[in-house]
């Protein structure tokens, strides 16, 4: 159990751990919460990878929760600042 945990804590996912994953990303969308893939889908994929790593497992309770995060006006702020802090870390 603490292997899974370390693993997932770095972001190591196995094949199961990506379907969960991709079929609440795929359920957030058919949900018809209005997402615009091309400027929300990679904040709507950062939630649901956040909540998974710390333990939420059902699809659709993910895609629920991801789509209320990415909603928040807090979270685009702080995924954004991430982004950039990310971006700087790369250029140098």
């Amino acid at each position: 159990m603490r292997l899974k945990q370390d693993a997932m804590r770095w972001g190591i996912f196995n094949r199961q751990d990506i379907d969960v994953m991709r079929d609440a990303f795929l359920l957030a969308l058919e949900d018809g919460t209005a997402f615009d893939v091309a400027e929300d889908g990679e904040m709507l994929g950062r939630a649901i990878i956040r909540l998974y790593k710390m333990g939420l497992s059902d699809p659709q309770k993910l895609a629920d929760v991801a789509a209320l995060m990415t909603s928040s006006r807090l979270f685009r702020a702080e995924t954004s600042h991430r982004c950039r802090s990310e971006e700087a870390v790369l250029m140098k």
